[in-house]
């Protein structure tokens, strides 16, 4: 049986992939959603940096040989970044509106909301039941730190990639996206015009990308 491993995005959990496990056992995955570092059952570490989100979750999936992966946001940058260090143990990947970071000092970095540190702390008091506080203005100011390592090894992931993008609603900057394809050798992009978390706003359409991708 394969191996699925599903990250969810920052400030969210595990369950948001509930109502979509059953389809994918079908497909003749076994579904594993782990939590990401700083988020319910899972260590907290601060400051909180995006190589820590991809060593926890290394650690989190010893054992598993060759997985796929799906991830939206925090959870796609993730998967992407485990790709980079370890492409032989990845089969195939879904990245659903990973935030892209800078290259270099003179690229832009991910179009994300322009917030003041403490409007930013507000917003992770707000889902601290569920994550860190602090978390997400830790994984907002390291992502608009270039990272000139990741892109540089975006070339050796050879997984088939599926990037969904979510159109005009997301807070994302949608030309990152293309470069992001640009960069692995077997990318496509996809427009489904639903926001941030198109799982979530247009399951139906989401998953029936995702299940053609799979299949």
């Amino acid at each position: 049986m394969k191996d699925l491993v599903c990250l969810h995005a920052g400030t969210s959990g595990p369950a948001t992939w509930d109502r979509f496990v059953p389809a994918f056992e079908e497909l003749g995955y076994r579904v594993h959603c782990p939590a990401l570092l700083g988020h319910g059952p899972a260590p907290r570490k601060r400051p909180y940096r995006l190589d820590d989100f991809r060593d926890h979750l290394l650690r989190e999936l010893d054992g598993l040989d060759r997985v796929t992966f799906i991830g939206n946001s925090l959870g796609a940058f993730v998967a992407s970044a485990i790709a980079v260090a370890e492409p032989e143990r990845v089969e195939r990947m879904v990245l659903e509106e990973p935030p892209v970071p800078p290259r270099d000092a003179q690229d832009g970095g991910p179009s994300l909301r322009s917030l003041p540190a403490p409007a930013l702390l507000a917003a992770g008091w707000l889902t601290r039941r569920r994550c860190d506080p602090t978390l997400l203005r830790d994984v907002i100011a390291d992502l608009r730190h270039p990272h000139p390592e990741w892109w540089s090894g975006l070339p050796t992931v050879t997984a088939p990639t599926l990037l969904i993008a979510g159109g005009a609603k997301s807070h994302l900057d949608q030309t990152r996206f293309p470069l992001v394809a640009a960069a692995l050798p077997a990318a496509t992009v996809i427009t489904i015009q639903a926001g941030h978390r198109i799982h979530s706003h247009e399951p139906e359409r989401w998953l029936a990308a995702v299940r053609d991708f799979l299949e």
